[in-house]
């Protein structure tokens, strides 16, 4: 009996053994473990389980750059429960995503498994599907040390930028700064733009529209097109004087060239991660970290009736390729809804710009069948955006072209010529999905000889305009055209910009702060050849290198490091003849000490300190905001001033006198009428009032409730009554 018992026992253990499954989002472990059985068992690591420790380098420099991982502070404890799951389990696959970063994440897991005589394998998971899913699962793979050694790479060329010339940058403006191998070549970017702008000087020219008739037929609009044979405008006074009194009303012009063609329009090819960021930027003005994270609810799962599915495939790639069923699933869906004609008449193959890895294929719905309409009712609108427009670019990408008939006419009187055109769809094509139809003009039937008399004419003054401001869209375009950063990093170079202060937007435009063009100033002239385009774009490609396994990383880094460390100690010799040669005097000394005045940099912008500093630690704002207040203790006037939690009243007579309170709100308490004061807290503004404590976080404003006569208040966008908000809850 006794032995019976032991089988028994030792059978049920082996039964329960599960087999494991390691993806990072929690997100990711809910939708898979929809359509797998209960053998299986998933964990999310949460992203990285290590990283190189912020207190320090982390980077053995002697010692061939050996980096020093540590566990992320808050991960040993994820990291035991993953190991102490795994411990008996029958299999182990690490399916990070299939990328660099999550090749670094499966390495780091397998080393914290290893050790505990588990084998574990590789799965990769480019859709989130029941049958890709299944189908990874079966083939596995290991994991790719190439692919870990060009993110180790990255990551220690990183470091090394970053630990070494951040400190510069708080040396000589002050601290919370930072430089980064990618993020200071956007910057330097954005930052030339913005010379390029203040250096611009526009000039004037003019253009002439006007209508015209010949003999019988409608009237039609024409533009001057050419000035003696050249394709110009009017670039001077005295030549739009000229052209004033030679185009008059009634004038006879001839036809001198009429043709009618029929161009095709092709379809772009599905979305990448940087056109998706792009398109998603012009069409919704989202940055492109916000479309990054909609993208990955999508791929990660959605709820839907039939269960929880990755609605689209992985959404950091560089490669235009799809896979050739999932292509002949959409052909087969083109054909069947829009019919034949609307089909390309052969599968379609987009090349990939130079440089594209391929590893990953387009961006493109898991199931073809799954419309964005039927999808609408289970997406918030935002994924719901997202999903139709990579839905409709990929549909579109296999469609017919588009065709046109073009119209173009040549109207010329002496050395004066104008164009006419008429562009008119013939067959829709991909534009029946995309909508990107081109309607325009019109030019009647004509023969080459014939008159038209002019009948109207307006001249127009401009002037010329510098290159436009970079919007989102437009510098992911450009560092994906020079190679810089990787489908994964374009989010987080943007977002760095806006975070740092170095950039700020505006009316959708990328425009370079002052405290941006300082950091440019003092970074790149020193070092311009790190931080050069064509420089980095080649260190990206050297990097690509090493992960196909053509070059050794450790080579990589060290090229990089020695001319870097050369600059760097030449550039901290200089450190405090640069913070002199950009220090900001003003002609006032301190009350305190009376040693002058300089502006600095602080945590809320710039301020005016004692040139004494650290003797003196007196400072003032550097612009005055003053209210119509009086101190109470001392009776001069009460100004605003920036503190930890943004602005407050204080007296103008600091340091003599310290008396300080907070800001009024202009509109009274909603339940006494009493005065509200702005609080700002670390959640925020809050509004309290003086007389009854009344608190809130939505401002106050002076519209009265309907209901009960109480004051409102500004909630979510929209007003609300605090007072029937409390009677509602309390019932």
């Amino acid at each position: 009996m006794p032995k019976k018992k032991t089988k028994t026992k030792a059978k049920k253990k082996k039964s329960t053994a599960k087999k494991i499954i390691i993806v990072e989002s929690p997100t990711k472990c809910k939708t898979i473990k929809g359509f797998l059985s209960n053998d299986y068992a998933l964990i999310s690591s949460r992203g990285h389980i290590k990283d190189l420790p912020k207190s320090m380098l982390g980077v053995d420099i002697e010692n061939n750059f050996k980096p020093r991982y540590i566990k992320i502070r808050g991960k040993a404890k994820l990291i035991r429960e993953i190991v102490t799951a795994c411990k008996n389990a029958r299999e182990i696959f690490l399916a990070p995503d299939p990328d660099r970063e999550g090749e670094a994440i499966a390495q780091h897991l397998a080393e914290e498994l290893n050790p505990n005589g588990q084998t574990v394998k590789r799965a990769l998971f480019y859709e989130i599907t029941p049958e890709h899913v299944r189908n990874a699962l079966a083939h596995t793979t290991t994991i790719n040390e190439n692919l870990v050694n060009a993110h180790k790479a990255r990551r220690i060329l990183d470091r090394i930028v970053g630990y070494y010339t951040s400190p510069l940058l708080w040396s000589i403006i002050k601290s919370g700064l930072s430089a980064g191998r990618v993020q200071s070549v956007a910057l330097r970017l954005v930052c030339e733009r913005e010379q390029e702008i203040s250096a611009f000087t526009p000039t004037p020219y003019w253009t002439a529209d006007a209508e015209f008739v010949s003999q019988s037929k409608p009237p039609f609009s024409a533009g001057l097109f050419q000035i003696n044979g050249e394709n110009r405008k009017i670039m001077s006074v005295d030549e739009l004087k000229r052209l004033q009194g030679l185009l008059v009303s009634g004038t006879q012009f001839s036809v001198t060239s009429y043709r009618v063609t029929n161009p095709k329009r092709m379809p772009p090819p599905p979305f990448i991660t940087s056109t998706l960021q792009q398109e998603a930027s012009k069409r919704f003005k989202y940055p492109a970290r916000k479309t990054m994270f909609i993208a990955q609810s999508l791929y990660e799962g959605v709820h839907l009736p039939q269960g929880r599915i990755g609605l689209i495939t992985y959404m950091r790639t560089d490669s235009t390729r799809v896979n050739s069923k999932a292509l002949g699933e959409l052909r087969q869906y083109i054909s069947g809804k829009y019919g034949e004609e609307y089909c390309s008449k052969s599968t379609r193959e987009f090349k990939d710009r130079k440089g594209a890895q391929g590893g990953h294929e387009a961006i493109r719905p898991t199931k073809i069948t799954l419309e964005p309409d039927t999808a609408k009712p289970f997406l918030t609108d935002e994924q719901f955006r997202i999903y139709t427009l990579v839905f409709n670019r990929y549909v579109a990408s296999q469609m017919a072209p588009a065709s046109y008939k073009k119209k173009e006419a040549i109207v010329s009187y002496q050395d004066v010529d104008f164009k006419s055109e008429e562009q008119k769809p013939l067959f829709l094509g991909y534009q029946l999905v995309s909508g990107d139809v081109v309607d325009k003009g019109f030019v009647p039937d004509m023969n080459v000889g014939e008159p038209a008399t002019l009948n109207t004419i307006e001249f127009t003054e401009k002037h010329t305009e510098p290159s436009p401001r970079y919007t989102e869209a437009t510098l992911i375009k450009k560092l994906e055209e020079n190679g810089i950063g990787r489908p994964s990093t374009y989010a987080h170079i943007l977002q760095t910009l806006f975070d740092r202060g170095y950039a700020t937007k505006q009316a959708g435009k990328i425009k370079a702060s002052e405290l941006g063009m300082q950091v440019y100033d003092i970074i790149i002239p020193r070092f311009s050849n790190i931080f050069e385009v064509n420089y980095t774009a080649k260190m990206e490609k050297r990097l690509d290198q090493i992960e196909i396994g053509n070059e050794p990383w450790q080579q990589v880094v060290k090229e990089f490091y020695d001319p870097f460390i050369i600059t760097l100690n030449k550039t901290k010799q200089e450190a405090e003849e640069i913070k002199e040669s950009i220090t900001e005097k003003v002609n006032k000394n301190c009350p305190k000490c009376h040693q002058p005045l300089v502006v600095r940099w602080g945590r809320y912008g710039k301020f005016l300190a004692c040139s004494g500093f650290p003797d003196c630690k007196y400072s003032e704002n550097l612009e005055i905001e003053t209210s119509d207040k009086k101190c109470p203790k001392c009776g001069r006037a009460l100004i605003i001033r920036h503190g930890k939690f943004g602005k407050f009243l204080a007296c103008s007579g600091y340091p003599d006198c310290r008396y300080t309170e907070n800001i009024p709100h202009d509109a009274p308490c909603p339940m006494c009428n009493g005065e509200m004061i702005i609080v700002n807290t670390r959640r925020g503004k809050m509004y309290k009032c003086k007389k009854c404590d009344f608190t809130t976080f939505y401002a106050p404003v002076h519209e009265k409730c309907p209901k009960c006569g109480k004051g409102m208040v500004m909630k979510r966008g929209k007003v609300s009554c605090p007072a029937c908000d409390i009677k509602h809850k309390k019932k």
